[in-house]
C-alpha cells in the first residue's frame, strides 16, 4: 500500500466523520460535535502526514510534528490554522468525552463554539482534500 493510498483512506474516513459531526450538531449535541472534529482532523492531519511521508505519532496531539515536517511544504496560513485546530481539539478531547470538574461534557460547548470548530474542521479537511487531490481518492 502507498502512501498516497493511505493518506486518501484516512481522508475518506475524516471527511465521513465531519459528516457525523454535522449531524451532531444539528442535533444540538455540541460536545459530540467537538468530538467528531477532533477525530475528522487527526485523521486529515494523520493522512497529509503519511502523504509527505511522515510517521505521523500515535497520539492526539500533533501540531508540533505537522509544524516542524511540514513547514515550507504546504501553504503557511494553512498550516498556522491546522496546528491550532489540532492542538485545541486534541485538548478538547477529553472534556468532549467525559465532561469536566465543572460540568458534564453536553454542557461545556457552546452553539457558537462548536460552529466554529466545525467550520474549522471542514475548512482543514477541505484543504487537506486539495492536497491530496482527486486522483489520489480514486473518485
Amino acid at each position: 500500500m502507498t502512501n498516497l493510498n493511505v493518506a486518501a483512506a484516512q481522508l475518506k474516513d475524516a471527511r465521513i466523520i465531519l459528516e457525523e459531526a454535522k449531524e451532531s450538531f444539528e442535533k444540538g449535541h455540541f460536545h459530540r460535535t467537538v468530538r467528531k472534529c477532533q477525530e475528522s482532523v487527526e485523521l486529515a492531519l494523520k493522512g497529509l502526514l503519511k502523504l509527505k511521508g511522515v510517521e505521523y505519532p500515535k497520539s492526539h496531539k500533533i501540531g508540533k510534528v505537522l509544524a516542524g515536517t511540514l513547514a515550507g511544504d504546504v501553504d503557511a496560513v494553512f498550516l498556522s490554522r491546522a496546528v491550532s485546530l489540532s492542538d485545541q481539539l486534541a485538548d478538547d478531547r477529553e472534556p468532549s468525552f467525559y465532561g469536566s470538574d465543572e460540568a458534564p461534557a453536553d454542557e461545556l460547548f457552546s452553539v457558537d463554539s462548536a460552529r466554529q470548530i466545525l467550520e474549522e474542521a471542514t475548512f482543514v479537511v477541505a484543504f487537506v482534500a486539495k492536497l491530496v487531490g482527486s486522483d489520489g481518492l480514486g473518485r
